[in-house]
């Protein structure tokens, strides 16, 4: 097997050097929403808010 293929995906609203920017928006929509759903349940699963500090007044 001498023969090479070419793996790349082939975008049609790709510019010249294959940035697809409705691809980029799509991504980081998708990895925001994650983040959010990540971190309200990190939160859920901790018993508290985010960025909430328990004093010792609060443990008594």
């Amino acid at each position: 097997m001498t023969r090479t293929t070419d793996t790349s995906t082939f975008s049609p609203i790709a510019c010249d050097d294959g940035f697809d920017p409705i691809e980029d928006r799509l991504r980081a929509n998708i990895r925001g929403t994650i983040e959010a759903i990540f971190n309200k349940e990190l939160d859920s699963f901790l018993g508290r808010r985010r960025h909430v500090r328990e004093t010792e007044a609060d443990l008594n």
